[in-house]
């Protein structure tokens, strides 16, 4: 196993109540639905630390939708795990996709970031960036 597969694993298994789950990189048809259920804790989870606790309270519904996705299973099924496994299946399919939130995700949230920013300034100083 190359250095490169070591950081960015292809794929993770885990056991949950006796039940195997392959933990893989997001497939095309999923991004859709997963981009739309994640977006709302994208920031969160790009963040150097990620606090689980407050991720989940302000946004579980979405998370959690989202990791359904990921898994192709039910929400309902999701919604059955214990706090301890709902975390560490987070962190696993943030972890496995890795490389597509450093490549793909992180810079889309950063132009968003920085449009919001100019529009701020725009709206705050009535000019924009070209007439200052």
């Amino acid at each position: 196993m190359s250095n490169l597969e070591t950081l960015v694993p292809s794929s993770f298994e885990l056991t949950i109540n006796d039940d195997v789950i392959k933990i893989q990189p997001l497939r095309i048809g999923q991004l859709p639905a997963f981009l739309r259920a994640i977006s709302p804790v994208i920031q969160q989870l790009t963040a150097p630390s990620i606090n689980w606790l407050d991720l989940f309270s302000e946004h579980g519904d979405n998370l959690l939708s989202a990791i359904a996705i990921a898994l192709k299973k039910p929400r309902h099924w999701v919604d059955e795990l214990s706090a301890d496994e709902a975390i560490l299946v987070s962190a696993k399919v943030i972890e496995v996709n890795a490389d597509f939130f450093a490549r793909t995700v992180i810079p889309r949230v950063n132009d968003l970031f920085q449009a919001a920013k100019m529009a701020a300034v725009t709206s705050t100083t009535g000019s924009t960036p070209s007439n200052t």
